[in-house]
């Protein structure tokens, strides 16, 4: 099921990188910096404050204005609410390019669909230009999976005047990449983007993400199909008893098996949501 799409979309934030968390981190970072050292958050105490504030003031450049003038009410912080947010956006773009790294398995996962011919995209909330940040500065990333090398196509929130749960990005990826939805699938780890998904007609599976716990319910509710611990790929213990002609193994020799198919059924072993009539192994 999982193989025979043609056309595989991936959210980023929270799917395919290890970033959720980043944006609470800059906060307590800038806290710590402006105060010397006298306000010291927990990152979940830095990440309530700013989803507060978003849920206040929506988003955009004047929200974080408002955001940055809250801090300095609070916590008595120098500086206007304009200097503290050209500092939060300088401290950003260095853990952009330092602190964000693939998910466990995503870069050797997103690799080997790659050499398999699949067609992949991403839609994403990002901005372009964090995009461009992990896909010409993010030295990490860079080695492990270049973003421009590997994707036929990335749609941003720049690129699309609704974002999800509206469908505009996924209908952007069908025309460019000349795509049905039942050639697609899509992988998320949040509720807007399987809703954006389901209103084009594409499948999607869900991923486990610490930062997704609230809407656990009704992401395995939108989603797919279940995938169970170790049906992704088998290691291959060197008797390759009992292998399937149609094991991934045999699809692309030329890759470092072990280590890469392994490294990426650890990800795809976390792909999860709620056939609850079923339970099936997506890979054999």
């Amino acid at each position: 099921m999982f193989y025979e799409r043609s056309c595989f979309i991936f959210d980023l934030d929270g799917t395919l990188i290890d970033s959720l968390g980043v944006w609470s981190q800059v906060d307590q970072e800038l806290m710590r910096r402006l105060s010397n050292g006298r306000v010291m958050l927990s990152e979940d105490e830095a990440g309530t404050l700013r989803i507060r504030a978003m849920k206040t003031y929506g988003e955009g450049s004047d929200a974080y204005l408002k955001y940055m003038a809250d801090l300095k009410r609070a916590f008595d912080l120098p500086g206007t609410p304009e200097e503290i947010h050209f500092q939060r956006y300088s401290l950003a773009q260095e853990f952009l390019r330092t602190r964000v790294h693939y998910r466990e398995g995503a870069a050797e996962l997103i690799k080997y669909l790659k050499a398999l011919g699949k067609k992949l995209a991403i839609v994403t909330t990002t901005r372009r230009r964090n995009i461009d940040v992990y896909a010409s500065q993010n030295e990490s990333m860079i080695a492990a999976a270049p973003l421009s090398e590997i994707m036929d196509l990335i749609v941003t929130r720049d690129d699309v005047a609704h974002v999800k749960p509206d469908p505009e990005g996924f209908y952007k990826v069908l025309d460019a990449l000349k795509a049905e939805p039942d050639e697609c699938i899509m992988v998320e780890d949040a509720l807007p983007g399987i809703r954006g998904a389901k209103s084009a007609g594409i499948d999607s599976v869900v991923i486990e993400e610490r930062h997704n716990a609230d809407d656990r319910v009704q992401l395995e509710a939108a989603a797919l199909a279940i995938c169970v611990a170790g049906s992704a790929f088998k290691r291959d213990s060197g008797r390759n008893r009992g292998r399937s002609r149609r094991d991934p193994l045999h699809a692309v020799e030329q890759l470092r098996r072990l280590e890469v198919l392994e490294a990426a059924r650890r990800f795809v072993m976390n792909l999860q949501s709620a056939d609850f009539l079923t339970v099936t192994p997506l890979f054999i």
